[in-house]
């Protein structure tokens, strides 16, 4: 009577267990590669956007009074690397032109422009999600103003943002990212804006006081990863 494998050990039955064994191991080592060489996750993402951005306030040091910045449009650029599978290095420009309702060296009325630029760099959390997955944002960095009206000094304060808000993507390179987020600038006591260096009207309309000036955006965007 003829044993099997299963009866009895022998050194040929003992080789084909083994190269099963590594062959059955070996398939599944490969199979995740194999998926991610047929379908990767590309790691930048680039986001232009528009929105519109509200609030914003100065205490002019010498009378006291709140000037307030005019709700206006605004535009950037937003660049992510992804870190893991739900995080994400961020790098963003925003940029609105905006202005302030008060009255000029005359005392009359005057709509006077600004310019505010935001350098930041933070990081992105995102949930799971197949169309749509929801993230926070937080950033650190850098708020450039700049005068257009007059011949005031541009200033750079400290900047932060937090934020959060929904990726949409409708195909894997190309989605949709709307969010909300809000916008604090660091100020302090000696910048001055909207300065004149004409001999009847030297002097500046606003000197701030520090404080923290706030501002709040919604926004919406294509998006592209590659």
């Amino acid at each position: 009577m003829q044993l099997t494998c299963f009866e009895t050990i022998r050194p040929k039955c003992l080789a084909e267990g083994l190269v099963i064994g590594a062959s059955a191991v070996l398939l599944a080592l490969m199979s995740p590669i194999q998926d991610a060489v047929a379908d990767p996750l590309p790691r930048f993402e680039l986001t232009a956007f528009v929105g519109y951005r509200v609030g914003g306030s100065f205490e002019d040091a010498d009378t006291g009074e709140t000037v307030d910045l005019n709700d206006h449009g605004s535009y950037g650029l937003i660049f992510n690397i992804r870190e893991k599978a739900n995080t994400q290095y961020e790098l963003g420009w925003s940029h609105q032109d905006t202005s302030v309702d008060l009255l000029d060296f005359n005392g009359d009325p005057a709509k006077l422009k600004l310019a505010i630029d935001f350098f930041q760099i933070g990081g992105t959390y995102l949930w799971e999600g197949d169309l749509a997955r929801p993230f926070l944002v937080a950033t650190i960095g850098a708020a450039h103003y700049r005068p257009r009206s007059g011949d005031g000094n541009t200033d750079t304060f400290f900047a932060f943002t937090i934020g959060g808000g929904w990726k949409l993507w409708q195909t894997r390179r190309f989605g949709l990212r709307v969010e909300g987020r809000y916008y604090g600038t660091l100020m302090d006591s000696s910048t001055k804006i909207f300065c004149s260096s004409a001999p009847e009207n030297s002097g500046c309309l606003i000197q701030t006081r520090g404080k923290l000036l706030s501002q709040w955006e919604i926004s919406a965007g294509g998006s592209v990863r590659f």
